[in-house]
């Protein structure tokens, strides 16, 4: 090997030396010029998240849930002569806060009656006082062995005005059931209406201290029928009882009315339908 050859390869090691020092030191001084050590910026973002000391119980936050309609009948029998003692009254089998317009049948015909679906309430409009015809809306839900409910609010009304509750109305024709009729000024009846016929009044005009009355009075109807035998509930009260034998009409349709004796343009509201369905053997 010649002197320059030895010469040229030792300047060569000498420079890979000095790159390599260079190359090390500027690993471990990463960021340095900029001022932000490696991990740095992730510390910063985070730094905001609130940690917990040790032992520590952190604090509640505002409990937040979602909105669930409360059941129409939040009570429990106690009373075991009370055929609902058998009931889950918390929890019906089914309920209707009319919020489906679909679920009723609505409708406007002068001179007889209207009824249509709106915030959360059936309203029924009977035009003309008559005591031969009730107009009625009827809902797509059918039972047979049942008990069912349904709050109702008076419009202007007066005397026998009053507001119906039909369980077991023809699904085919819309006809027929059985209806516990309240009236305004504080009574109810049992009807029975039958297909092509007069109404039968099973139980005439009966009053009772259980119901509201007047403009605006609010009542909950009850209907309970298991083969035939019928109980009928006002506001939680038992307020009577009957038996149709035969059973002519063991199952249906539900349908709800206004029914005018003395007033014009008689309306009225319904609301919060709940139903349970009956063991056969009771």
């Amino acid at each position: 090997m010649t002197r320059s050859r030895v010469f040229m390869l030792t300047i060569a090691l000498l420079l890979a030396g000095s790159l390599a020092c260079s190359t090390v030191a500027n690993v471990f001084n990463t960021g340095a010029e900029s001022g932000t050590a490696p991990g740095a910026e992730q510390a910063e973002q985070t730094g905001d998240v609130p940690t917990l000391e040790p032992g520590v119980e952190p604090t509640a936050a505002e409990v937040q849930r979602l909105e669930v309609h409360s059941t129409p009948t939040p009570f429990h029998i106690t009373d075991e002569n009370d055929p609902r003692a058998i009931l889950d009254l918390a929890d019906p089998d089914y309920y209707d806060y009319f919020e489906v317009p679909e679920k009723w049948f609505d409708y406007d015909t002068p001179g007889r009656a209207a009824y249509g679906v709106a915030d959360g309430r059936l309203w029924g409009l009977d035009y003309e006082p008559e005591e031969l015809y009730s107009w009625w809306s009827y809902s797509v839900k059918q039972s047979d062995l049942v008990y069912a409910e349904v709050s109702t609010t008076n419009g202007d009304c007066a005397g026998k005005d009053a507001v119906g509750f039909v369980i077991h109305s023809s699904p085919e024709t819309a006809a027929g059931g059985y209806a516990l009729e309240v009236s305004c000024d504080g009574a109810w009846r049992f009807m029975k209406h039958r297909v092509g016929k007069m109404p039968q009044e099973y139980i005439e005009w009966t009053a009772s201290d259980a119901i509201q009355t007047g403009k605006d009075a609010t009542n909950r109807l009850g209907v309970w029928d298991h083969l035939g035998q019928f109980y009928f509930f006002i506001n939680g009260e038992m307020v009577g009882e009957s038996y149709d034998s035969p059973h002519q009409y063991p199952g249906g349709t539900f349908a709800l009315y206004v029914k005018a004796s003395q007033t014009y343009n008689l309306k009225a509201w319904f609301y919060d339908f709940a139903s349970w369905e009956l063991p056969y053997g009771l």
